[in-house]
């Protein structure tokens, strides 16, 4: 902050700048750095320990893969379950890029774990409904 602009770093590493005494914001998806977040819903009965350390032997190939690590400036922030819902279990990660390369990490890092949920027997999330059904005094009645 200083006398003609506020910044504040949002979600995503986005750089807000406010310029003070404007009622205008310019947003920098990339200045110095980056962020990719990753969030992935898994199966409501998958086993959540399993998938959370799925996800950090693949957070740290991704990291030490000679293709990958200079564009990772920190280690992944898994954050862990951040919901529970009827769709399923929300992981989210946070991985820390060079500007401009957290869409590359991104693509390359879902990828991997997709294919490590699959290898391992991890399903992805979906919404699930369940319907009651109740016969009525007068249907059973006419069965009989």
């Amino acid at each position: 902050m200083n006398i003609y602009i506020t910044q504040i770093r949002g979600g995503g590493g986005r750089l807000v700048t406010i310029p003070n005494g404007k009622n205008s914001i310019v947003e920098n998806l990339t200045k110095d750095w980056s962020r990719f977040e990753f969030k992935i819903e898994i199966a409501y009965d998958a086993d959540v320990r399993k998938a959370l350390n799925i996800i950090n032997q693949v957070s740290e190939e991704i990291q030490n893969d000679p293709t990958w690590k200079d564009k990772i400036i920190e280690p992944a922030s898994i954050l862990g379950v951040d919901s529970i819902s009827h769709q399923g279990i929300l992981i989210q990660v946070w991985i820390k890029t060079q500007a401009m390369q957290q869409w590359a990490v991104g693509r390359e890092y879902r990828l991997r774990v997709k294919e490590a949920f699959e290898a391992a027997g991890i399903a992805l999330g979906v919404p699930h409904q369940e319907v009651r059904y109740q016969a009525h005094q007068s249907m059973q009645s006419m069965n009989n």
